[in-house]
């Protein structure tokens, strides 16, 4: 496993893709000056921002701090002394700028108690400053070189892979990282130009511990193999802005290359974000296991806000991972509740309103079906291989939250029949 303070990439061959699809021969509009003048201006304040990081910005305000603190102690004890550096505090400023960047000289050698003790402090303080000021510049060039440098060895399994990158991203890391999640997987991103992925400092977000890059194009099995898609837990493919209207033949050349490269293992699931509705087909048809369209989900939640007031907000809730926040699992089923009906087990958990483990049984998914809220005997018994689909706080079926498979259904079966008439 890598070093979790680092995070590098792995140099892939060029970008196999065609560029024919974009249309040749077309000049490039000039941008406005207008344009060019924001674009300077938002890349400036990136770069600000991205000292920020290692806390430049803090010590030049030490900097500037000490040197207008010193110049005032100095000047209210030395003015109308010998030394001609303190003669006015325009001179005084200049003179504590030497002290503490360069060392004392006759002209400004205090004469006084006061003058000399704060000169011995301005010239340590002097020293260590210049000393953070150098360690923060090498840490921010140590990591850019980190972010260029080859990694020989690349093991890893059962982590999440993110082909492609986008802005939109970021927040994806953040939920699949949430605080609430005991162990976090670990995260590959497969991106051609690693320059674009500007991740937030791992001690400002720990939700960017682990989190590794791979250079080179998703479609490139070799790229793929690097980053050993294969073992990986989940393969998610953003669609990438670059591609305009082509974004979504990208995304199936990327499922192409993902089933190709795990050809005769056991795949991982795939999911594939979908700019246009229609090539929804042609995603899970080049292998994708789940197509997700933002479009599409977005008009589907506005006509139901639209029709019922106020289920924006469910829906917000129920997306959301945090802390104490109600999710949708699916869990496996146990083979203590193989053979009972749905409606029998749906009744064992409402027994357990009162403790960690409530939950509510939704549903099943049955192969590629899903049956939500069956009725009467609808879903039948449960079969071998079903999964449950509850709604609880935290995650069932774990060590920390087992399903509630007691007390025996015999128990709750009985008691049913103690009621009826």
């Amino acid at each position: 496993m890598f070093e979790a303070d680092r995070v590098p990439y792995l140099p892939g061959a060029t970008n196999p893709m065609p560029r024919s699809r974009r249309r040749p021969g077309l000049p490039r509009p000039t941008p406005p000056a207008a344009s060019r003048r924001t674009s300077w201006r938002l890349r400036l304040l990136a770069a600000l921002a991205n000292w920020n990081r290692y806390q430049v910005g803090r010590i030049v305000e030490g900097v500037i701090v000490v040197w207008l603190v010193g110049s005032v102690v100095l000047y209210l004890s030395e003015r109308g002394g010998k030394a001609e550096g303190f003669a006015s505090f325009l001179e005084t400023l200049w003179s504590v700028w030497a002290i503490l960047f360069s060392g004392l000289d006759d002209s400004y050698t205090p004469t006084t108690i006061t003058g000399r003790v704060t000169t011995m402090v301005l010239l340590a303080t002097g020293v260590g400053l210049v000393g953070l000021f150098t360690a923060s510049v090498a840490s921010l060039l140590v990591e850019r070189y980190l972010r260029r440098s080859d990694v020989s060895h690349f093991e890893m399994d059962d982590h999440l892979v993110l082909c492609n990158w986008a802005p939109r991203g970021l927040e994806w890391i953040r939920e699949v990282h949430s605080k609430i999640l005991t162990q976090p997987r670990p995260i590959v991103i497969i991106h051609d130009n690693p320059d674009e992925i500007d991740l937030p400092d791992k001690q400002d977000e720990p939700a960017f511990n682990d989190v590794y890059i791979v250079k080179g194009d998703p479609s490139n099995e070799v790229i793929l193999n690097r980053a050993t898609v294969s073992k990986a837990y989940s393969i998610v493919i953003l669609a990438d802005p670059r591609e305009g209207k082509h974004a979504d033949g990208k995304s199936v050349l990327i499922c192409i290359a993902i089933r190709h490269s795990c050809k005769g293992e056991c795949h991982p699931n795939i999911v594939a974000e979908c700019q246009n509705p229609s090539n929804r087909f042609h995603l899970l048809k080049a292998g994708a296991d789940e197509v997700v369209s933002s479009d599409a989900l977005g008009l589907r939640l506005l006509a139901r806000s639209a029709l019922f007031h106020g289920m924006s907000h469910f829906y917000w809730e129920l997306l959301t991972v945090r802390r104490n926040a109600n999710e949708v699992y699916l869990v496996p089923a146990p083979d203590e509740l193989v053979g009972h009906p749905f409606a029998e087990v749906s009744a064992m958990f409402v027994a357990h309103r009162e403790d960690r483990r409530a939950c509510l049984l939704i549903g099943l998914q049955r192969g590629d079906e899903m049956i939500i809220n069956p009725i009467g005997e609808e879903a039948g018994p449960l079969r071998a291989g079903d999964q449950l689909i509850v709604f609880s706080r935290i995650y069932p079926g774990g060590g920390a939250q087992p399903l509630p498979i007691s007390p025996p259904l015999s128990s709750i079966r009985s008691r049913g029949e103690s009621t009826e008439p």
